[in-house]
């Protein structure tokens, strides 16, 4: 378990719980057990208060009745019960249907047969294990997918930062870089991150880098030298 109990994670938690549910509304199931695993991972380790983590529980539990219900999830598993407050066991079958369902994924990425935004959201699962090689051949050309890609991860950034998140700031933005290491606005917004969490010189190669890139950068240059001078 996490040695000191930090909020934010608790919160972390609950934004998750609840792009679960707006996924399985729209009918996106893949997308919805990846972050779902997240959430009973993150559970079984995160040191919380009292009732932040009964108010979790809670809202896992009713999660877990609309995914029983769900048509959606039906369609693709099956009738399905899960027991309230057994996280362990759900995290465990969880796993399983995140296993089955990646192996379609591979199936549908090479057919063509998913639309842009699941194709999406399929390559960013790919890169949030590491496989970067992997996500960028699933890339390829297509400059629309990657765009949506770097959007996401981009604004996930942004977020978290603005939250308080730098370490989890940084991690989205590096994800971004795995599949396109030249953008100067991914790496002017890393370097923030990273000053944010007082990370003088990884925020110093990360603005020269986009300055590399795009000299007439303005912006970049003024946080260069801002963290010069401090």
């Amino acid at each position: 378990m996490d040695e000191a109990i930090v909020r934010e994670r608790a919160s972390e938690i609950s934004r998750t719980l609840g792009s679960c549910r707006k996924f399985i509304h729209q009918g996106k199931v893949y997308a919805c057990l990846s972050g779902f695993k997240d959430v009973l991972e993150k559970m079984l380790v995160t040191r919380m208060l009292p009732q932040d983590e009964k108010d979790l529980q809670e809202g896992i539990n009713e999660f877990q009745r609309q995914l029983m219900s769900s048509a959606a999830f039906r369609n693709a598993f099956g009738p399905v019960t899960f027991q309230d407050n057994d996280n362990e066991t759900s995290l465990a079958f969880i796993r399983q249907l995140v296993n089955v369902s990646e192996e379609e994924i591979a199936a549908n990425l090479a057919g063509g047969n998913e639309s842009p935004e699941n194709r999406a959201l399929m390559i960013m699962r790919i890169i949030d294990k590491g496989e970067h090689e992997k996500a960028r051949a699933l890339i390829g050309n297509n400059e629309d997918l990657l765009c949506f890609i770097l959007q996401t991860y981009n604004a996930r950034g942004i977020q978290a930062r603005r939250e308080g998140s730098y370490g989890k700031a940084v991690e989205e933005l590096k994800k971004a870089l795995s599949v396109a290491p030249d953008d100067e606005g991914i790496l002017y917004n890393l370097a923030r991150a990273y000053a944010a969490k007082k990370e003088k010189q990884p925020a110093v190669e990360s603005i020269r880098k986009a300055l590399q890139i795009n000299p007439a950068f303005a912006e970049a240059r003024t946080l260069l030298n801002h963290l010069q001078a401090g």
